[in-house]
């Protein structure tokens, strides 16, 4: 995991959301209950056959809705009740299709949604997705959280960043570069053991500023995905060197973990000081042998004020 000075995206990460945003181991995961973030309330047990239609659910409501821009799903699968976090939506199904309106409206010809990584644990179903993309155009990069209950999707959260031209790695903010080259999670086996590698790193290196976490997490040839930084564990522990630097009282609250086989996503609320609002920030990580060998990040600043009168987190 690493937080860059340099991206802070502001007004034009709300304009990109208004237009394009979703209105969007253990078998447990934790979530946030509208309005009160950070409160830690845990996912209801969930077997491995339930999380498993939950994720099929959400990738195929996500695809219907903004791939083929059909409402129809919205009454079948959506919930009356419906929780918005993105901050520029109000809450419940009826936005969510005004959503998906404007979008399929004001489509760019040719462009598409691709989603990467799917990641499922509990009641939770996250999926990162590169949309608007054309000839013209490399889109913004999404990360988007369902929560789902008794086969609706309940809740969702979500954070925007436009995709940058170029990257200090020279990868893109998606792709899968480790070995093995895909972009599936690893088996449901390796779920606790990864969990418990990102959570011990964030903690030790967010919590308590302990750079010495990068050397003991983090494997010397980590692949990059975050645009502003190069590839190596050495660029990382730099770059929060320079930060903890730079913001003395930087903190960062984790709202909520997805976990499932290799891949671990983190959903973080950073500021520079207590009065700072902050970012969004997901980071992906995937772990290999008790390291993490890929990262991938998304970031969006917290803006002052919400459609929905919840938080981002």
């Amino acid at each position: 995991m690493n937080r860059h000075l340099a991206v802070r995206i502001g007004a034009a990460v709300a304009a990109v959301a208004a237009a394009t945003a979703l209105a969007t181991g253990p078998a447990t995961a934790v979530s946030r209950s509208a309005g009160h973030p950070g409160t830690g309330a845990a996912a209801g047990p969930v077997s491995a056959r339930e999380t498993a239609a939950d994720k099929a659910l959400v990738t195929y409501v996500y695809k219907q809705l903004f791939t083929y821009y059909d409402t129809s799903v919205i009454d079948k699968y959506i919930s009356p009740d419906y929780v918005q976090h993105n901050p520029t939506v109000a809450n419940g199904p009826e936005a969510l299709r005004q959503l998906v309106e404007n979008l399929k409206a004001t489509a760019t010809p040719g462009s598409g949604s691709v989603t990467t990584h799917v990641i499922a644990q509990g009641d939770l179903v996250l999926l990162q997705t590169n949309a608007g993309a054309s000839a013209t155009s490399k889109g913004i990069v999404l990360v988007d959280v369902f929560r789902v209950a008794n086969h609706k999707i309940v809740e969702h959260w979500d954070t925007i960043q436009p995709v940058p031209a170029t990257t200090a790695n020279g990868h893109d903010m998606f792709s899968t570069l480790t070995s093995p080259q895909t972009d599936a999670a690893g088996p449901a086996s390796h779920t606790a053991a990864s969990e418990r590698v990102v959570r011990a790193y964030v903690q030790q290196l967010t919590g308590r500023k302990d750079l010495g976490a990068v050397d003991r997490y983090v494997s010397p040839k980590l692949v990059q995905h975050d645009p502003a930084l190069a590839d190596g564990a050495a660029a990382t522990k730099q770059a929060y060197a320079d930060l903890f630097a730079a913001h003395p009282q930087y903190q960062a609250t984790v709202a909520k973990v997805v976990a499932e086989g290799d891949l671990v996503a983190v959903h973080l609320h950073d500021q520079n000081s207590p009065s700072d609002l902050g970012t969004s920030v997901y980071e992906i990580f995937r772990v290999r042998g008790g390291k993490i060998v890929e990262h991938w990040a998304v970031t969006q600043a917290v803006p002052a004020t919400s459609a929905n009168g919840n938080s981002m987190f």
